[in-house]
């Protein structure tokens, strides 16, 4: 069963920044859609504000992830087939990113967007000073003085793998039973 769907999700990344040591650059379109050369931050101790801010705006504990060394791992579904997916670090830096629900088959393979100002805009109750880390550059961002508009267009059609598991489990408990069922005896040899 396929599921169409029209909506695709846009964001706003840095494009041209200024540092806090006065340099200035243009970052590529390519550079910021790389996940991690961007990096939101918040102070250790306000982890656990920013956290709790979060699940407070009704983003989810992700059970099924590959970790990669997180403290916590979130997720809030957005238009029903979106998903902005949260890692937040124990030295406080956060990476964030759009991608297609884990409701879908489509999640394992399509790509995703960064997000910096939504997850910003989720946690801003508990810690409202944005601060923003070129991780490749190692320097803070203190200036951005415009933006690319990046939109993830929809998958032309999703495939929800709940009624297909269901499907292959209900057929696999079918196929035991008949097979057990065929090696009934008497008991005796």
């Amino acid at each position: 069963m396929q599921t169409n769907i029209e909506y695709p999700i846009s964001t706003y990344l840095p494009r041209e920044i200024v540092y806090f040591d006065n340099t200035s650059t243009i970052l590529s379109k390519e550079y910021v859609l790389k996940e991690g050369n961007l990096r939101l931050f918040v102070p250790k101790n306000r982890l656990e504000d920013v956290f709790n801010a979060l699940k407070n705006s009704g983003f989810k504990d992700v059970g099924v992830e590959f970790y990669k060394g997180e403290k916590y791992s979130l997720s809030m579904k957005i238009y029903n087939i979106w998903e902005l997916y949260v890692r937040i670090y124990e030295d406080g830096f956060i990476d964030s990113h759009f991608e297609v629900s884990r409701d879908y088959f489509e999640h394992l393979q399509y790509p995703t967007i960064p997000s910096i100002y939504e997850v910003f805009d989720f946690y801003r109750t508990a810690y409202n000073k944005l601060h923003i880390f070129d991780n490749v550059a190692k320097k803070w961002i203190k200036e951005i003085r415009n933006h690319y508009l990046v939109t993830l267009n929809s998958p032309r059609s999703l495939s929800p793998w709940e009624p297909i598991v269901v499907t292959v489990g209900a057929l696999s408990v079918i196929g035991i039973m008949a097979y057990a069922l065929s090696r009934l005896d008497t008991g005796e040899e």
